[in-house]
């Protein structure tokens, strides 16, 4: 594989494209980073669940259970290999030598905007799970 930040006298890497492949490399930390994260609030749900016993909280539970299994267990996977084939197009790209193919511009626009939109919607979860947490039963 090359390296984008290398120097080779077979191309030019634009600048667009080394951009592109730093912010895919810090997608793929944060996605690890959510992933242990998900692991961690699945223990704290697992000890605070025993905490209530009303048909509100239960349903809580389950729905926070849900989101996690959810988010863990596939959609955070599937950020994940969609982050891992960009970067395989992007060398595959600068074997070739050719940086025009505009699709992956556009892909790479797509991919962004659905991790920013999942961050926000993976705090939003974050902030009603904590309350929900320090609320108790």
């Amino acid at each position: 594989m090359i390296s984008v930040l290398g120097t080779t006298s077979k191309y030019i890497l634009q600048p667009g494209l080394v951009e592109m492949h730093r912010f895919t490399l810090e997608w793929l930390s944060a996605a690890e980073l959510w992933k242990r994260e998900l692991v961690f609030y699945q223990k704290l749900l697992d000890r605070h669940n025993s905490t209530g016993s009303t048909v509100e909280f239960k349903k809580q539970v389950d729905h926070f259970q849900n989101l996690i299994i959810y988010y863990n267990g596939e959609l955070i996977g599937l950020l994940q290999k969609k982050l891992r084939d960009h970067e395989r197009t992007l060398a595959h790209m600068l074997q070739k030598g050719d940086e025009t193919d505009t699709e992956y511009y556009k892909e790479h626009d797509g991919i962004m905007e659905e991790l920013n939109s999942f961050q926000r919607v993976y705090l939003e979860f974050k902030h009603t799970f904590y309350e929900f947490i320090e609320k108790g039963t």
